[in-house]
């Protein structure tokens, strides 16, 4: 009578399968969704990002102060000659032979410091000597920020090379109305170095002269 035994177990194997597969269907979702499909926001891991770099700390100099004492400078020679009121006891650095740059003896390096290029060679508006600059800036350095954009005229900040924070100013000059941009003033700084960064530039464009002795306009 083994027969019946393994009869009995067999039967009782499918019932209890059978029973099993009706309880693991009345605990499924069987709806179904309506709308079309769309991906889901996936929560975990979130996408990467950047930490901010800091700044590393402006030098505590003494900061840029508007008035300071000029006296009255030349440079170039012939019709390339320009003569424009510069700060009384800042050095002169020739960077090239129609490129000077002026720093006030004793200040740190990421203060304040002025630069003159005469740039009539290039043959170029102001304004396209402007989209130049802004090219330049956007290419070559870091956390640019154009604040305003003149005539003749551009202010912003960036981060420097050393990490610094600086903020610029220049302008562009056409000293014989030719049309074509002839010089180039800019006025680097900290940010407590702002205000007299501007009226530094402001002073030297407008006292600035060409070989014929004209002032700019």
């Amino acid at each position: 009578m083994e027969w019946r035994g393994a009869a009995v177990l067999v039967a009782l194997l499918a019932i209890g399968a059978g029973s099993g597969w009706a309880a693991s269907a009345q605990t499924r979702d069987t709806t179904i969704g309506s709308g079309a499909a769309e991906p889901v926001t996936a929560e975990d891991p979130a996408m990467p990002v950047e930490a901010p770099r800091p700044y590393r700390p402006d030098p505590d100099d003494p900061p840029l102060r508007p008035g300071i004492a000029m006296r009255e400078a030349t440079v170039g020679t012939g019709r390339f000659e320009i003569t424009f009121p510069a700060p009384r006891g800042w050095s002169t650095n020739a960077n090239a032979s129609n490129e000077w740059k002026w720093k006030k003896p004793g200040t740190s390096n990421n203060t304040y410091v002025m630069r003159i290029e005469q740039i009539d060679s290039q043959d170029i508006t102001i304004e396209d000597a402007i989209d130049i600059r802004v090219e330049r800036l956007l290419d070559e350095q870091d956390d640019v920020r154009i604040l305003d954009r003149g005539g003749s005229s551009l202010e912003y900040t960036y981060r420097s090379n050393e990490d610094t924070a600086r903020h610029s100013f220049m302008r562009w000059l056409d000293l014989d109305d030719s049309g074509q941009a002839d010089v180039e003033i800019v006025v680097h700084g900290r940010e407590v170095d702002q205000e007299g960064a501007q009226d530094l530039i402001d002073r030297v464009a407008e006292g600035m002269r060409g070989a014929s002795g004209s002032v700019v306009p």
